[in-house]
Protein backbone atom coordinates (compact mmCIF):
# COMPACT_ATOMS: atom_id res chain seq x y z
CA UNK A 1 0.00 0.00 0.00
CA UNK A 2 1.29 3.46 -0.93
CA UNK A 3 2.43 5.84 1.77
CA UNK A 4 2.67 9.32 0.21
CA UNK A 5 4.84 12.17 1.50
CA UNK A 6 4.31 15.76 0.36
CA UNK A 7 7.47 17.85 0.04
CA UNK A 8 7.81 21.58 -0.61
CA UNK A 9 10.36 24.32 0.06
CA UNK A 10 10.52 27.31 2.38
CA UNK A 11 9.35 29.78 -0.27
CA UNK A 12 5.88 28.36 0.44
CA UNK A 13 5.74 29.90 3.95
CA UNK A 14 4.46 26.52 5.12
CA UNK A 15 6.63 26.76 8.25
CA UNK A 16 4.37 29.61 9.42
CA UNK A 17 1.18 27.56 9.10
CA UNK A 18 -0.26 25.49 11.93
CA UNK A 19 -1.15 22.03 10.65
CA UNK A 20 -1.15 18.42 11.81
CA UNK A 21 0.01 16.72 8.62
CA UNK A 22 2.83 14.36 9.59
CA UNK A 23 3.49 13.60 5.92
CA UNK A 24 4.35 17.21 5.03
CA UNK A 25 8.06 18.04 4.71
CA UNK A 26 9.88 21.26 3.83
CA UNK A 27 13.40 21.93 2.56
CA UNK A 28 14.96 25.34 3.16
CA UNK A 29 16.00 27.79 0.46
CA UNK A 30 18.98 29.39 2.21
CA UNK A 31 19.44 33.18 2.32
CA UNK A 32 22.71 35.04 2.80
CA UNK A 33 23.76 38.46 4.05
CA UNK A 34 27.44 38.55 3.30
CA UNK A 35 28.87 35.31 4.72
CA UNK A 36 26.01 34.80 7.19
CA UNK A 37 23.55 32.08 6.21
CA UNK A 38 19.91 32.07 7.24
CA UNK A 39 17.95 28.83 7.16
CA UNK A 40 16.09 26.56 9.59
CA UNK A 41 13.04 28.74 9.07
CA UNK A 42 10.76 26.25 10.81
CA UNK A 43 12.55 27.03 14.07
CA UNK A 44 13.46 30.68 13.49
CA UNK A 45 10.59 31.99 11.37
CA UNK A 46 11.23 35.10 9.29
CA UNK A 47 11.79 37.73 11.97
CA UNK A 48 15.48 36.90 12.47
CA UNK A 49 16.15 37.48 8.78
CA UNK A 50 14.01 40.64 8.69
CA UNK A 51 15.98 42.06 11.60
CA UNK A 52 19.31 41.27 9.95
CA UNK A 53 18.20 42.90 6.68
CA UNK A 54 17.11 46.06 8.49
CA UNK A 55 20.51 46.40 10.16
CA UNK A 56 22.70 45.66 7.13
CA UNK A 57 23.74 47.66 4.07
CA UNK A 58 24.54 44.44 2.22
CA UNK A 59 21.94 43.29 -0.30
CA UNK A 60 20.83 39.73 0.59
CA UNK A 61 21.29 36.79 -1.74
CA UNK A 62 19.52 33.46 -2.05
CA UNK A 63 20.42 29.97 -3.19
CA UNK A 64 18.55 26.84 -4.13
CA UNK A 65 19.06 23.66 -2.09
CA UNK A 66 22.01 21.72 -3.45
CA UNK A 67 21.60 18.36 -5.11
CA UNK A 68 23.10 16.82 -1.98
CA UNK A 69 20.60 18.54 0.30
CA UNK A 70 17.71 17.45 -1.91
CA UNK A 71 19.04 13.89 -1.93
CA UNK A 72 19.39 13.92 1.86
CA UNK A 73 15.75 14.98 2.21
CA UNK A 74 14.60 12.19 -0.13
CA UNK A 75 16.59 9.63 1.82
CA UNK A 76 15.22 10.92 5.13
CA UNK A 77 11.64 10.62 3.90
CA UNK A 78 12.32 7.12 2.56
CA UNK A 79 13.77 6.11 5.93
CA UNK A 80 10.40 6.94 7.52
CA UNK A 81 8.69 4.28 5.43
CA UNK A 82 7.21 6.38 2.65
CA UNK A 83 6.84 4.76 -0.75
CA UNK A 84 6.12 7.95 -2.70
CA UNK A 85 7.11 11.62 -2.63
CA UNK A 86 5.25 14.38 -4.44
CA UNK A 87 7.56 17.41 -4.51
CA UNK A 88 6.00 20.86 -5.00
CA UNK A 89 8.94 23.33 -5.26
CA UNK A 90 8.99 27.02 -6.15
CA UNK A 91 8.34 27.79 -9.85
CA UNK A 92 11.21 26.56 -12.02
CA UNK A 93 11.23 30.02 -13.66
CA UNK A 94 12.25 31.58 -10.33
CA UNK A 95 14.80 29.11 -8.97
CA UNK A 96 17.00 26.13 -9.79
CA UNK A 97 15.32 24.20 -6.97
CA UNK A 98 13.14 22.27 -9.42
CA UNK A 99 16.13 21.18 -11.54
CA UNK A 100 18.21 20.13 -8.54
CA UNK A 101 15.27 18.09 -7.33
CA UNK A 102 15.37 16.13 -10.60
CA UNK A 103 19.13 15.62 -10.41
CA UNK A 104 18.81 14.24 -6.88
CA UNK A 105 15.92 12.02 -7.93
CA UNK A 106 18.26 10.03 -10.18
CA UNK A 107 20.42 9.16 -7.18
CA UNK A 108 17.82 7.58 -4.90
CA UNK A 109 16.30 4.13 -5.23
CA UNK A 110 13.25 2.30 -3.91
CA UNK A 111 10.97 5.32 -3.68
CA UNK A 112 8.79 6.90 -6.37
CA UNK A 113 9.29 10.67 -6.72
CA UNK A 114 7.07 13.04 -8.72
CA UNK A 115 8.31 16.62 -9.08
CA UNK A 116 5.72 19.20 -10.10
CA UNK A 117 6.37 22.54 -11.81
CA UNK A 118 4.06 24.53 -9.55
CA UNK A 119 4.56 27.79 -11.47
CA UNK A 120 4.04 29.63 -8.21
CA UNK A 121 5.49 30.31 -4.78
CA UNK A 122 4.73 31.98 -1.41
CA UNK A 123 1.52 31.18 0.47
CA UNK A 124 -0.22 30.14 -2.77
CA UNK A 125 2.26 27.28 -2.98
CA UNK A 126 1.59 26.63 0.70
CA UNK A 127 -2.13 26.37 -0.01
CA UNK A 128 -1.43 23.88 -2.78
CA UNK A 129 0.64 21.59 -0.58
CA UNK A 130 -1.95 21.69 2.20
CA UNK A 131 -4.55 20.61 -0.35
CA UNK A 132 -2.24 17.78 -1.44
CA UNK A 133 -1.95 16.65 2.17
CA UNK A 134 -5.72 16.75 2.59
CA UNK A 135 -6.11 14.55 -0.47
CA UNK A 136 -3.65 11.99 0.87
CA UNK A 137 -5.94 11.55 3.86
CA UNK A 138 -8.77 10.84 1.45
CA UNK A 139 -6.65 8.07 -0.11
CA UNK A 140 -6.18 9.75 -3.50
CA UNK A 141 -3.29 8.28 -5.48
CA UNK A 142 -0.34 10.38 -6.66
CA UNK A 143 -1.68 11.01 -10.15
CA UNK A 144 -5.04 12.22 -8.84
CA UNK A 145 -3.41 14.42 -6.19
CA UNK A 146 -1.20 16.13 -8.76
CA UNK A 147 -4.15 16.67 -11.10
CA UNK A 148 -6.31 18.16 -8.36
CA UNK A 149 -3.54 20.43 -7.10
CA UNK A 150 -2.78 21.73 -10.60
CA UNK A 151 -6.49 22.45 -11.06
CA UNK A 152 -6.35 24.44 -7.83
CA UNK A 153 -3.27 26.33 -9.01
CA UNK A 154 -5.23 27.49 -12.06
CA UNK A 155 -7.66 29.21 -9.68
CA UNK A 156 -5.02 31.36 -7.99
CA UNK A 157 -3.41 34.73 -8.50
CA UNK A 158 -0.79 36.88 -6.76
CA UNK A 159 0.16 40.57 -6.88
CA UNK A 160 2.99 42.48 -5.22
CA UNK A 161 4.12 46.05 -4.76
CA UNK A 162 7.12 47.54 -2.98
CA UNK A 163 8.22 50.95 -1.80
CA UNK A 164 11.94 50.61 -2.50
CA UNK A 165 13.42 49.12 -5.66
CA UNK A 166 17.01 48.79 -4.41
CA UNK A 167 16.98 45.06 -3.62
CA UNK A 168 14.99 44.24 -6.75
CA UNK A 169 17.57 45.97 -8.94
CA UNK A 170 20.71 44.79 -7.19
CA UNK A 171 19.49 41.19 -7.38
CA UNK A 172 19.05 41.57 -11.14
CA UNK A 173 15.25 41.48 -11.16
CA UNK A 174 14.94 44.97 -12.65
CA UNK A 175 17.32 46.86 -14.94
CA UNK A 176 19.27 49.69 -13.35
CA UNK A 177 18.04 52.17 -15.95
CA UNK A 178 14.43 51.39 -15.07
CA UNK A 179 15.27 51.69 -11.39
CA UNK A 180 16.87 55.10 -11.74
CA UNK A 181 13.90 56.37 -13.72
CA UNK A 182 11.37 54.92 -11.30
CA UNK A 183 13.18 56.31 -8.25
CA UNK A 184 13.54 59.75 -9.83
CA UNK A 185 9.84 59.85 -10.62
CA UNK A 186 8.94 58.20 -7.29
CA UNK A 187 7.06 55.47 -9.16
CA UNK A 188 5.98 52.23 -7.52
CA UNK A 189 5.62 48.96 -9.47
CA UNK A 190 2.51 46.80 -9.67
CA UNK A 191 3.87 43.27 -10.08
CA UNK A 192 2.12 40.01 -10.91
CA UNK A 193 3.17 36.40 -10.50
CA UNK A 194 2.06 35.10 -13.89
CA UNK A 195 0.40 31.80 -14.80
CA UNK A 196 3.75 30.77 -16.31
CA UNK A 197 5.50 31.21 -12.98
CA UNK A 198 7.39 34.39 -13.83
CA UNK A 199 7.27 37.85 -12.24
CA UNK A 200 6.30 40.79 -14.43
CA UNK A 201 5.67 44.47 -13.79
CA UNK A 202 2.22 45.42 -15.09
CA UNK A 203 2.45 49.16 -14.51
CA UNK A 204 3.90 51.85 -12.28
CA UNK A 205 1.95 54.33 -10.17
CA UNK A 206 2.82 57.51 -8.33
CA UNK A 207 2.73 56.48 -4.68
CA UNK A 208 3.05 53.37 -2.54
CA UNK A 209 -0.50 53.70 -1.17
CA UNK A 210 -1.89 53.96 -4.69
CA UNK A 211 0.12 50.85 -5.61
CA UNK A 212 -1.35 48.94 -2.65
CA UNK A 213 -4.84 49.94 -3.78
CA UNK A 214 -3.98 48.86 -7.33
CA UNK A 215 -2.89 45.33 -6.44
CA UNK A 216 -6.00 44.87 -4.30
CA UNK A 217 -8.25 46.10 -7.10
CA UNK A 218 -6.63 43.69 -9.56
CA UNK A 219 -7.03 40.82 -7.12
CA UNK A 220 -10.74 41.60 -6.65
CA UNK A 221 -11.28 41.27 -10.41
CA UNK A 222 -10.36 37.59 -10.10
CA UNK A 223 -11.21 36.34 -6.62
CA UNK A 224 -14.53 34.58 -5.99
CA UNK A 225 -15.93 36.56 -3.07
CA UNK A 226 -18.05 33.58 -1.94
CA UNK A 227 -15.58 30.70 -2.32
CA UNK A 228 -12.22 32.45 -2.48
CA UNK A 229 -9.69 33.03 0.28
CA UNK A 230 -7.49 36.13 0.13
CA UNK A 231 -3.82 35.80 1.07
CA UNK A 232 -2.33 39.04 2.41
CA UNK A 233 1.40 39.06 3.10
CA UNK A 234 3.73 41.59 4.67
CA UNK A 235 7.09 41.79 6.43
CA UNK A 236 7.39 43.92 9.57
CA UNK A 237 5.45 46.81 7.97
CA UNK A 238 2.36 46.53 10.19
CA UNK A 239 0.98 49.93 9.14
CA UNK A 240 0.94 48.86 5.48
CA UNK A 241 -0.77 45.60 6.46
CA UNK A 242 -3.48 47.48 8.37
CA UNK A 243 -3.99 49.84 5.42
CA UNK A 244 -4.40 46.92 3.01
CA UNK A 245 -6.77 45.09 5.37
CA UNK A 246 -8.91 48.21 5.69
CA UNK A 247 -9.26 48.49 1.89
CA UNK A 248 -10.16 44.80 1.56
CA UNK A 249 -12.76 44.83 4.33
CA UNK A 250 -14.38 48.03 3.05
CA UNK A 251 -14.77 46.38 -0.34
CA UNK A 252 -15.90 42.96 0.92
CA UNK A 253 -16.54 42.78 4.69
CA UNK A 254 -17.27 39.04 4.82
CA UNK A 255 -14.56 37.63 2.56
CA UNK A 256 -12.05 35.34 4.27
CA UNK A 257 -8.58 36.84 4.62
CA UNK A 258 -5.51 34.92 5.79
CA UNK A 259 -2.43 36.92 6.79
CA UNK A 260 1.13 35.67 6.23
CA UNK A 261 4.64 37.01 6.58
CA UNK A 262 6.57 37.01 3.33
CA UNK A 263 9.18 34.24 3.32
CA UNK A 264 12.81 35.25 3.65
CA UNK A 265 13.72 34.01 0.16
CA UNK A 266 11.22 36.50 -1.33
CA UNK A 267 12.17 39.39 0.96
CA UNK A 268 15.81 38.93 -0.06
CA UNK A 269 14.80 40.02 -3.57
CA UNK A 270 12.04 42.52 -2.82
CA UNK A 271 13.10 44.16 0.45
CA UNK A 272 11.19 44.86 3.65
CA UNK A 273 8.83 47.54 2.34
CA UNK A 274 6.64 45.08 0.48
CA UNK A 275 2.96 44.14 0.44
CA UNK A 276 1.50 41.20 -1.49
CA UNK A 277 -2.06 40.06 -2.03
CA UNK A 278 -3.27 36.88 -3.68
CA UNK A 279 -6.16 34.48 -3.67
CA UNK A 280 -7.18 30.85 -3.99
CA UNK A 281 -10.64 30.12 -5.38
CA UNK A 282 -11.82 26.87 -3.85
CA UNK A 283 -14.66 24.73 -5.15
CA UNK A 284 -17.23 23.98 -2.47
Amino acid sequence: MSKIAILTDSSSSIYNVDHNYENLFCIDLPCFIGDTIFNNFKQNGDVVFYDAVSKSDIVPKTSQPSVGESLAMYEHIKSLGYTNIIYFPISKELSGTYLNGFLAKEMVEDIQIDIVDTKTTVSILGGMVLEACRLTRLDYDCKAIIQKVLELRARTGYYVTLNNLTSLVKNGRLSNAKSILANLLKLKPVIRLTNEGTIVSLETVRTYKVAIKAIIQKMFLEVDEDKGVIHLAYTNNKNDLDYALKIIKERSPHIKVEVFTLPATIVAHLGLETIAVGYINYII
